[in-house]
């Protein structure tokens, strides 16, 4: 189910801020991963928290720092 919340303005370096709502809705909070995925099929950006996995924590420091 889609639900709607609020608009956003893309900021410099193609950020958006999430509001407080939003966040508290999905269980997020500050310092959570989240991981975004894209569907092409219909131009939509999934964003869902990470796996809590310890292990997979340092393997994506190392993708991203190699």
């Amino acid at each position: 189910m889609k639900v709607f919340f609020d608009t956003r303005r893309i900021q410099k370096l193609g950020r958006v801020a999430l509001g407080d709502q939003i966040l508290r809705n999905a269980g997020l909070e500050e310092g959570d991963q989240v991981d975004i995925y894209f569907d092409a099929a219909t131009k939509r950006i999934i964003i869902e928290a990470a796996a809590r996995d310890a292990g997979q924590e340092s393997v994506q420091g190392e993708v991203r720092n190699g």
